[in-house]
C-alpha cells in the first residue's frame, strides 16, 4: 500500500512538473479503445450492447497502462510533451476511423466525431503543442510529399475502380456508354453510341463535351475501358498540384500548402465519386484549380487556356467560369479580362446548345423543371429564371427542403439537400462562408445552381459526378479565407480539416472500396471466365445484353441494353444474360423478347450467351 501511494505521488509530481495535464491519460485511453475495437469485433459492431459485455476488460486496462508507460518512457527520452500530444491526436483519429468503418455513411455520426476531433485539434494546435511552427519544410519537400500522396491516391482509386469493373459492377449508365463511345471515337473519330438512347446517336446530342478528345490518344494506345478508369484517377488526383500552387501564391507556408494538397486528396467527394463510373464532370476540378491559380498569378494566357478547357467539359460548365469571373470583377482582379471571360462563356454556352441541337438532341433544361411555372413544366431555363426572380420564397424552399419529389418519393426526403451541404462543407469547417471578403461567396454560385436548385436527385448526392466543380471552388474559397488568418488559426484549420476530411472520406469511400475489391477476389475465377466468354461475340454482330455486361462488350458496334429505358427490346443476333439477376424483371423481359427463337451457345461464370436460332444453325452447318 505504501509503494502504491508513493507511485501515485510520483505520478502527480510528473504531471505538475511537465504540464501533462491529462493528455497522457487520454492518449493511453485512445490506444486502449483501439485495442478494444478489435477484440470487441467478434460480438458485432460497437452499436450493440453485447460489444461491452464480451470485451476483455483485462486486455483493455493492460493496454491502457502499457501505453501509458510507453508514453512516459518516450517523454523521458525526448524531454518534450510533443510526443504525447502527437500520440493523443493520431490515436484519436485512428479510433474515429475504426468507428466510421463500422458505421459507414452515417453523416450525423461523422459530425459528432468531427466535433470531438475539432476540440482536440484546438487543444493540440494551441501554444504550438505539436511543434508544427518549428518544422523546417521546404517547397521541394512539399512537392515530394504532394507527389507521394498523388501516387497513393491514383493507386488506391485505380485499383479499386478496376476491381469494380472486373467484377461486372459497372452498368450501361454511365460506364457502358463511354466505353462504347471511346471505341467508336477510335474507329471513326466521332462520339457515337447505340446504348445511350437505344439508337445510333452522337453523345454530343446529350452533352457537348469535346474535352474527351484529349483522352483519345491514350485510349488509342491501350484500347480498353480500364484505361478510362485509370485516366480518371490520375486526372482527379492531379487537382492537388494546382491547389498547392494557389496556397503558395496566397502566401502560405510550404507546410500549409502541403496540408491543402493532402486535404484535396482526402476531401470526401474526390475518391468517392470515382466509384460511380466515368464522367466528364470529374475533369472539372483540376482545370478549374489551374485556371484560378493562373488568375491569382495574373497570367492571362494560361488562365484563358484553362478557362476554355473548362468550357469544353460540358455545356453547363460555363457557370463555373462565370462564377470565377464575377469573383474577379467584384474583387477588382483584372476586370477587363474577367469581363471577357464572362462574354466568352455565354457565347460558348449558346454555341454548345446549338451543337447539341445540330447533333439531334436538346439541352437538359428539364433538370430545372421544378422551377417552371408553365403548364406542363416545360418552360425552359428562362421560365425557371423568372420563377426565381419573382418567387424568392419558392427558391429558398427548393434549395433547402425541396429534395423530396413525386418521381423519387421512395428514396428522397426533404433534408437531403441540407445533408449534401454538410457533407461538402463540414470537412472545411464551413470556412467558404466565413471569408473576410464577402465577394468570395460568389464562388459558391455553382453550389446553388448546379447542386441545390435542381430536383434531379443525383445532383445533390456525393456519390455521383456533379460535385467536382463545386468541390474545387469550395476548396479555393476555404484557402482564401484561411490565408487571411495567422499561424495559430492556420494550424487549427489544417489539423481539424485533415482529421474531419479523413473521417468523412473513410465513411463514404471505405464501404465502396471494400465491396469492390472483396467481390472480385472472392469469385475471381467466375468473373474471369465470364469476361473470357464474352470475347467470343464478334464486333460486327447485333447484341442485346444485360446492363452489367455492357462495359465488357464496348467493341460491339450494334449494341443494345436492358434495362430498355428509351426503346423496347428488339430481335438481335445475340442475347447476353447475367445469371446473377436471373429472376429480376429486366431478365424476365429479355427472356420474353427472346421467346423460342434463340439457342444457348455458351455458358460460363455467370453469363449465358444466346444466338438467334437461324444464325446458330448456319454456324453449325458450316
Amino acid at each position: 500500500m505504501h509503494r502504491l501511494q508513493s507511485f501515485w505521488q510520483r505520478f502527480l509530481q510528473i504531471h505538475r512538473e511537465n504540464g501533462f495535464g491529462v493528455t497522457d491519460l487520454f492518449a493511453a485511453l485512445a490506444f486502449a479503445f483501439i485495442c478494444a475495437s478489435f477484440t470487441g469485433a467478434a460480438s458485432g459492431d460497437f452499436t450493440s450492447l453485447a460489444w461491452v459485455r464480451q470485451m476483455s476488460t483485462l486486455l483493455f486496462w493492460g493496454t491502457f497502462f502499457s501505453a501509458l508507460f510507453l508514453l512516459w518512457a518516450g517523454f523521458l527520452l525526448t524531454k518534450t510533451t510533443r510526443l504525447i500530444n502527437w500520440c493523443l491526436f493520431i490515436s484519436a483519429v485512428l479510433y474515429s476511423l475504426l468507428l466510421v468503418g463500422t458505421l459507414s455513411g452515417d453523416l450525423f455520426f461523422n459530425i459528432g466525431l468531427g466535433a470531438v476531433l475539432l476540440l482536440l485539434a484546438k487543444y493540440v494546435s494551441a501554444e504550438n503543442r505539436l511543434g508544427l511552427s518549428g518544422i523546417s519544410f521546404s517547397w521541394r519537400a512539399s512537392f515530394y510529399v504532394t507527389a507521394a500522396v498523388f501516387c497513393l491516391f491514383c493507386l488506391f482509386v485505380g485499383f479499386c475502380t478496376v476491381a469494380k469493373y472486373k467484377s461486372f459492377s459497372h452498368g450501361t449508365f454511365d460506364f457502358g456508354i463511354f466505353c462504347q463511345m471511346f471505341e467508336q471515337m477510335a474507329k471513326t473519330g466521332l462520339p457515337y453510341t447505340t446504348v445511350e438512347r437505344s439508337q445510333y446517336l452522337s453523345h454530343f446530342a446529350v452533352h457537348f463535351s469535346p474535352i474527351y478528345y484529349l483522352l483519345l490518344p491514350g485510349y488509342m494506345l491501350l484500347r480498353s475501358p480500364i484505361y478510362l478508369l485509370l485516366a480518371q484517377a490520375v486526372i482527379v488526383g492531379m487537382g492537388m498540384f494546382p491547389l498547392r500552387r494557389i496556397c503558395r501564391t496566397l502566401g502560405m507556408s510550404p507546410l500549409c500548402a502541403t496540408g491543402a494538397a493532402v486535404l484535396y486528396a482526402l476531401y470526401p467527394t474526390m475518391a468517392n465519386g470515382c466509384f460511380y463510373d466515368f464522367h466528364e464532370n470529374k475533369i472539372l476540378s483540376v482545370l478549374l484549380l489551374y485556371m484560378i491559380s493562373y488568375v491569382l498569378e495574373r497570367r492571362r494566357v494560361p488562365a484563358a487556356v484553362f478557362g476554355l478547357l473548362v468550357l469544353c467539359v460540358k455545356e453547363d460548365a460555363f457557370i463555373y467560369v462565370v462564377a470565377v469571373a464575377l469573383w474577379m470583377l467584384l474583387d477588382r482582379r483584372d476586370r477587363w479580362f474577367a469581363a471577357g471571360m464572362i462574354g466568352v462563356s455565354l457565347l460558348w454556352f449558346v454555341f454548345a446548345c446549338a451543337m447539341i441541337r445540330l447533333s439531334g438532341g436538346e439541352i437538359m433544361s428539364d433538370r430545372f423543371a421544378n422551377f417552371s411555372s408553365s403548364v406542363g413544366g416545360d418552360g425552359g431555363l428562362l421560365d425557371a429564371m423568372r420563377t426565381c426572380f419573382y418567387n424568392i420564397g419558392y427558391l429558398i424552399r427548393e434549395v433547402f427542403s425541396g429534395a423530396e419529389t413525386e418521381a423519387y418519393q421512395e428514396i428522397t426526403y426533404s433534408g437531403q439537400k441540407l445533408e449534401f451541404v454538410l457533407w461538402m462543407c463540414a470537412p472545411l469547417l464551413f470556412t467558404p462562408f466565413a471569408g473576410r471578403r464577402s465577394v468570395q461567396l460568389v464562388l459558391l454560385i455553382p453550389l446553388l445552381v448546379v447542386n441545390l436548385m435542381p430536383d434531379w436527385i443525383y445532383q445533390f448526392d456525393i456519390d455521383f459526378q456533379y460535385t467536382y466543380g463545386t468541390a474545387a471552388l469550395l476548396l479555393v474559397s476555404a484557402m482564401l479565407t484561411v490565408s487571411d488568418w495567422g499561424p495559430t488559426g492556420r494550424r487549427l484549420f489544417f489539423c481539424s480539416a485533415l482529421a474531419l476530411a479523413l473521417v468523412f472520406s473513410m465513411s463514404a469511400v471505405y464501404p465502396k472500396a471494400q465491396r469492390s475489391v472483396t467481390r472480385y477476389y472472392a469469385d475471381k475465377v467466375a468473373y474471369d471466365a465470364t469476361a473470357q466468354a464474352l470475347k467470343s461475340i464478334p464486333a460486327d454482330a447485333s447484341v442485346t445484353a444485360y446492363g452489367y455486361m455492357m462495359p465488357h462488350l464496348y467493341y460491339v458496334d450494334d449494341l443494345h441494353s436492358c434495362p430498355d429505358y428509351y426503346a423496347p427490346l428488339e430481335q438481335t443476333e445475340y442475347y447476353v444474360l447475367d445469371t446473377r439477376y436471373d429472376h429480376d424483371e429486366h431478365t424476365k423481359k429479355m427472356r420474353a423478347a427472346m421467346g423460342d427463337d434463340y439457342t444457348l451457345i455458351s455458358e460460363a461464370g455467370f453469363v449465358q450467351i444466346y444466338r438467334l436460332s437461324a444464325y446458330a444453325k448456319e454456324a453449325g452447318q458450316s
